[in-house]
C-alpha cells in the first residue's frame, strides 16, 4: 500500500521520494527490453530524448494516478509535461555524473523559492542498486536556494536505490546526479519525465515534439498533460 501522504511529506523535507511497485515487473523489463535497441551502446551513460515518439507503450507513466496526485500537490491543478519521455542508460562501466539542479532554475535568479518549478520522475526500469549506477541524491539540497558548488563533494548524498516498477521523484532544486555503474554485467535503465507548472514554457527546440498521429491516439488526460509539447 503506497502512503502518498509520507510521499508528500519525504518530498517537501528531502527533497526527493521512492514510490516502490507502481510498475509490473514484466512491464518494466518489457519497456527496457524495447529500449536498449534503440539507443547506441558503449561504456557509458546515453539518453534517448522524445522516447515517446518511439515506444508509445511508456503512455501509462506520464499519468499514473499517484504520480499525478503528488504533482497537483506540489505544482497545482494545471500542470503540464514539457520534455515527452526521456530515456537514460547507465551501461557497465559508466562514470559518474556531476551534482547538479534542474532546468528552469538555472535561468532564476538567487536564493531560489522554496516551492518547485519541476517535479522530476525517473521510473526504474530495472533494479537501481550501488553498483549500477543509481541515480544519488543529497537530501534536503532543494531547500537550499542555490546550485551545488562544483568538485565538491557532500557527506550526506546517497544512491536513490529501489527495484525495477519503482519509481524515484524529486523536486527539480533536489541536487542529483547519476551514479557511477561499477559492475561489468549490469545495466541500469530509467524512463525520466518532469512536470511543470502552467507558468513554466518549454524553450523552443528543447527536446522533441510528439508526433501528432500519436497524439491523437492517446487518452485525453495525457493530451492535456502534452499539449504544449505536441507537433503542430
Amino acid at each position: 500500500m503506497i502512503d502518498l501522504a509520507e510521499a508528500k511529506t519525504r518530498l517537501a523535507d528531502e527533497g526527493y521520494c521512492i514510490l516502490e511497485g507502481l510498475l509490473n515487473p514484466d512491464e518494466a523489463e518489457r519497456l527496457d527490453a524495447l529500449a536498449r535497441p534503440l539507443m547506441p551502446y558503449r561504456s557509458g551513460y546515453v539518453k534517448l530524448e522524445g522516447a515517446l515518439n518511439h515506444i508509445p507503450g511508456l503512455a501509462p507513466l506520464c499519468m499514473h494516478p499517484a504520480v499525478l496526485e503528488i504533482a497537483e500537490h506540489f505544482l497545482g491543478k494545471e500542470f503540464y509535461l514539457p520534455n515527452n519521455v526521456c530515456l537514460m542508460w547507465c551501461q557497465p562501466g559508466a562514470p559518474a555524473g556531476g551534482l547538479h539542479s534542474d532546468w528552469p532554475l538555472g535561468l532564476v535568479p538567487q536564493p531560489w523559492p522554496r516551492w518547485p518549478f519541476l517535479i522530476q520522475t525517473l521510473w526504474m526500469l530495472t533494479d537501481f542498486t550501488p553498483e549500477n549506477g543509481a541515480t544519488h541524491v543529497v537530501p534536503g539540497s532543494h531547500l537550499s536556494g542555490r546550485p551545488p558548488a562544483p568538485n565538491l563533494q557532500y557527506s550526506h548524498e546517497r544512491p536513490a536505490v529501489g527495484t525495477k516498477g519503482s519509481v524515484l521523484i524529486w523536486q527539480g532544486g533536489t541536487w542529483h546526479a547519476n551514479g557511477a555503474n561499477t559492475t561489468t554485467s549490469q545495466h541500469r535503465m530509467g524512463a525520466n519525465l518532469g512536470y511543470v507548472p502552467w507558468f513554466v514554457h518549454r524553450p523552443p527546440d528543447a527536446w522533441p515534439l510528439l508526433r501528432r498521429e500519436l497524439y491523437e491516439q492517446f487518452p485525453e488526460r495525457l493530451q492535456q498533460l502534452l499539449k504544449r509539447s505536441v507537433e503542430p
